[in-house]
């Protein structure tokens, strides 16, 4: 291979030459070393930027780590002229442009280093391994990539989510999430949930005055900072968090039932009450979901169009009477799943009614509007007193002590804290490929950066070298 492919291929500049090639194998591995050297003829003094062709000395021959190629170590062998001004007599080193002053990686190396620490599923331990340097030099070339991250967010966006988060970090279980739902954009992670901690975190907002919509679960400490920092927002419940509640009354009641045989364990309501299948059925929507109806009606315009091959599928038929296996008589039989819903209902009437409950309840989430939420969750409310079912009771009582926080989250469908918790998922991923995160303010940097794109280290931003 001629030694102009060799440069193209390690992105060398036009400014430098290869000498020499080598191969050595080290202990079972192949390593290269390609020792280069500039070709410039003359270069500019630093104190009177005249150029200047007097070579004073040349320097020991250094080691750089570069990149891997094709899995093969590659370090370059890098011998430095010292040039003399002929004008103002100073010596200096000529520069390269592979790495800092007294560096020992180049750039490409950390490019790829910061390239890296984006990717939520590798520990700083494997890409100081993959790089062969060590692990404190790559939390120094992250930090030092990471230096346009703003310390706090002082500028807020008119409607915010936020939410805990378990980091497991020096400074406690939970840490806090601030995030821009509508644009899907994480905007900060705070050191801990704590309402006073929070308070003074908000009153340094400039613009606290301007935000109209806050979105996060039923915590009160939550309610409480946003009434105190955002006197013109309204307070949204998040719609997974307060149909957790109910559907969670729904499986108190399924085990109170299932306890109620738990003298006979072999008899038939407490196996078809314990099955973890038969309990996904019953927490199961009846209905499709808001995210669902836009993705099938999206799906049939793309049909009608002819973008599509087939039209999309009914939720309804091809789940509920679509065929599931159960053992009858120590045989395996196929069973519609709606019949085996309606075989789990018929064991006991409380069930029955706690379920059409839940479904009152999703189809009042899905099908009814803002003007009309408020009368509607009244009227579920005053069915669960009715049906005298402690569990749905209790879930009621919750619904009705947030109700007009709940009432709010039917203005918008997108008010939701889906993207939060999408967000803790990938946290949860970060900290534990780590196995936990000692300090706190090195986790809220890598994970702002994984989160949020505009976030990624400087260094990136003109990133050509691909590995």
């Amino acid at each position: 291979m001629k030694k102009d492919d060799i440069r193209k291929i390690l992105g060398l500049d036009d400014s430098i030459d290869i000498a020499n090639v080598e191969e050595s194998n080290e202990n079972g591995k192949l390593i290269k070393y390609v020792y280069i050297k500039s070709n410039r003829k003359k270069v500019r003094c630093p104190k009177c930027n005249n150029f200047t062709h007097r070579i004073h000395d040349y320097l020991k021959p250094s080691k750089v780590t570069y990149l891997n190629n094709s899995g093969i170590e590659t370090y370059l062998i890098v011998r430095k002229r010292r040039f003399e001004c002929e004008y103002c007599n100073k010596s200096f080193t000529e520069e390269l442009n592979l790495t800092v002053k007294r560096g020992s990686i180049s750039y490409a190396s950390k490019q790829l280093i910061l390239k890296d620490m984006m990717n939520r599923n590798k520990t700083i331990e494997e890409i100081a391994s993959d790089y062969k340097v060590s692990s404190d030099m790559v939390r120094n070339i992250f930090l030092d990539g990471c230096k346009n991250i703003p310390d706090r967010i002082d500028i807020l966006p008119e409607v915010i989510s936020f939410d805990e988060t378990s980091t497991r970090t020096d400074v406690g279980l939970y840490s806090f999430i601030l995030n821009d739902p509508l644009r899907r954009v994480t905007l900060d992670i705070i050191r801990t949930r704590n309402k006073d901690f929070l308070i003074k975190y908000f009153k340094k907002v400039k613009n606290r005055k301007s935000v109209k919509v806050v979105i996060c679960d039923l915590y009160k400490p939550y309610y409480e900072v946003v009434k105190i920092c955002f006197p013109n927002a309204i307070f949204v419940a998040d719609p997974f968090h307060y149909t957790r509640y109910v559907l969670d009354g729904l499986d108190k009641v399924r085990i109170r039932l299932m306890h109620s045989y738990e003298n006979n364990k072999k008899s038939y309501e407490y196996n078809m009450l314990k099955n973890r299948v038969n309990r996904k059925l019953l927490l199961k929507s009846f209905n499709e979901t808001k995210s669902e109806t836009k993705k099938r009606e999206k799906k049939e315009v793309m049909y009608k169009k002819g973008r599509a091959r087939k039209m999309p599928k009914d939720k309804f038929n091809d789940f509920w009477y679509g065929v599931m296996k159960v053992k009858r008589n120590n045989k395996y039989v196929e069973i519609f799943r709606l019949d085996r819903l309606h075989e789990i209902l018929s064991i006991n009437n409380e069930l029955s009614l706690a379920y059409s409950l839940k479904e009152e309840f999703l189809r009042i989430t899905i099908n009814v509007k803002y003007e009309n939420a408020k009368e509607e969750l009244k009227k579920w409310i005053k069915k669960c007193n009715d049906s005298e079912i402690s569990e749905m009771i209790n879930a009621a009582k919750t619904i009705d002590n947030w109700l007009d926080s709940i009432v709010n989250s039917f203005i918008d469908e997108r008010y939701s804290n889906g993207f939060t918790e999408a967000n803790n998922n990938t946290i949860d991923k970060i900290i534990g490929a780590a196995y936990g995160y000692k300090n706190f303010e090195f986790f809220r940097l890598r994970a702002l950066v994984i989160l949020h794109k505009s976030y990624a280290p400087v260094n990136l931003k003109n990133l050509k070298i691909k590995k």
